[in-house]
């Protein structure tokens, strides 16, 4: 799986194995529906389970715009950045189904396997239904 450039400017891996699944978040910061869902999130995260690792990657092809955004939101997970220029766009938009539309929500496990899916503005009860992890 290709390195994704973080909120520092530094490639690193998308995922920390320590946790059991991962809610990565497809937006971009001039995405009306993207912005609205952020606050959401953040209740969602500070009420996470510990098995849940919470990632946004960001779509944007302006830089600049998106450490604006992340200045404005304060979203305290990990933040990533890919372009559709970027050498490995395919690679992600293939791992992940990115089709481009956004907000795109993904739940996958260690291996990259998507749990499920869904693409647009989700409300709160949406969220949670979709990231409610199976107790073993």
């Amino acid at each position: 799986m290709p390195l994704l450039e973080n909120a520092s400017g530094e490639k690193s891996e998308i995922l920390d194995s320590k946790y059991k699944k991962h809610l990565i978040v497809f937006w971009a910061s001039w995405c009306g529906p993207c912005r609205q869902e952020i606050p959401l999130l953040k209740t969602l995260y500070n009420n996470r389970n510990p098995d849940l690792e919470f990632i946004s990657i960001s779509i944007d092809e302006d830089k600049k715009a998106w450490k604006k955004a992340l200045n404005e939101e304060h979203m305290k997970w990990k933040q990533f950045i890919i372009t559709e220029k970027d050498q490995d766009y395919e690679k992600i938009q293939m791992r992940f189904r990115l089709n481009g539309a956004i907000p795109y929500t993904v739940l996958v496990d260690n291996n990259f396997k998507i749990i499920k899916s869904t693409v647009g503005l989700s409300s709160e009860q949406d969220l949670q239904d979709f990231i409610k992890i199976e107790k073993k």
